[in-house]
């Protein structure tokens, strides 16, 4: 077996973005051989499109992408496209021809500039999730941080537990990712208790989970039934301390919620899921390996290649849902038809924006 071990903390900075990380550097186990990384996906009405780049190794410090491959999908009719450089990396089609349908079956190809030449496993588009609830549950958690001087501290949050239930008539056991991201709603006064006074109303985008929050199905009264599943967690965050001479305490109103949940193939559901286990691994120093990924692109000019990637054929459901917490208790939700999915930070005054939520 190749010898890897350069590339397994590197792995971990590229798939997950860290920055920061205390590196072992063992001289005795240094390659030169680079590992590819190949992120490939197709969803229903969308166009492909795959990201490439070299494994991260112990010296690496910025990602390093792969220009000038030559990559094609095709289904299991004939039809084929062939993805063009977009920069950074990703490859994607600017035509809306060839776009993912459920039940059709896909497969990645990819030559790189180097000649070595990769395939994924043919890959069936599911049909759509059925997501049957979005919901929360009061509760705190407790975070593990560290002191300047490196030592544990444990701090104690309250927020809302996000969970979701699906199910499906079907007799054999379904796969699904999940990925959120939400826009979190704040306001505060500015010259407050004064003929001065206006509302600020500021918002900040981000994600909750991570892309690798993936599950399955059990069997229950003849349905597929996925219940309780982790989705995230939502701070309340208020602190009365942070009032000035000038604002009160930003309040945060509330979250809207953008909840997708794909549904995907045992291969990719196991590709995913073996990194979820490695990068969440207690009993070993290092991970994830590459070796221990389980893959669902292979090398087919070199079968001993090291090759990290998976190409993804999944139908998605997406659900829209707002939530606001006033008391440890307590807390609102509301259902929405749409959101828009571009939304980044911002602020205005003295009124909302257009995509504001309210819970009045």
């Amino acid at each position: 077996m190749k010898n890897n071990a350069t590339y397994i903390i590197g792995f971990a900075l590229l798939i997950m973005g860290w920055s920061c990380k205390e590196v072992y550097y063992p001289g005795d186990i240094k390659s030169s051989e680079r590992i590819p990384v190949i992120q490939g996906m197709i969803h229903n009405d969308e166009v492909p499109s795959v990201r490439l780049a070299w494994a991260l190794r112990y010296d690496d410090n910025l990602t390093e992408y792969i220009s000038g491959a030559e990559i094609r999908v095709t289904d299991d009719l004939g039809n084929s496209v062939t993805l063009e450089e977009a920069g950074s990396g990703l490859y994607t089609s600017f035509s809306s021809e060839f776009t993912g349908e459920p039940g059709r079956t896909y497969t990645l190809y990819v030559r790189l500039p180097d000649g070595n030449e990769y395939i994924s496993s043919p890959e069936l588009l599911p049909g759509y999730p059925v997501v049957d609830s979005l919901y929360a549950d009061p509760g705190t958690r407790e975070v593990l941080t560290y002191s300047g001087s490196n030592e544990p501290l444990s701090e104690f949050q309250e927020g809302l537990f996000i969970l979701a239930d699906l199910s499906e008539v079907a007799d054999s056991v379904k796969y699904y990712r999940f990925s959120t991201k939400f826009v979190k709603e704040i306001t505060y006064d500015l010259y407050p208790r004064t003929l001065m006074t206006k509302t600020v109303f500021e918002w900040k985008s981000g994600t909750i989970g991570n892309f690798y929050n993936v599950n399955q199905t059990v069997e229950y009264n003849d349905k597929q039934v996925l219940r309780e599943q982790p989705v995230g967690f939502l701070q309340y965050d208020y602190n009365p301390l942070l009032e000035t001479d000038i604002a009160t305490a930003p309040y945060p109103e509330g979250w809207v919620l953008t909840f997708k949940a794909y549904s995907i193939s045992a291969k990719v559901y196991g590709y995913y899921n073996s990194i979820a286990r490695q990068l969440g691994s207690n009993d070993q120093m290092f991970a994830p390996i590459p070796s221990q990924v389980e893959s669902t692109v292979e090398c087919i000019t070199d079968p001993e290649k090291e090759v990290i990637g998976v190409f993804e054929a999944s139908a998605k459901t997406t659900v829209y849902k707002a939530f606001a917490w006033k008391d440890p208790e307590v807390y609102k939700s509301r259902d929405l038809e749409s959101f828009p999915e571009d939304v980044g930070d911002g602020s205005t005054l003295p009124f909302p924006p257009e995509f504001w939520v309210p819970f009045n």
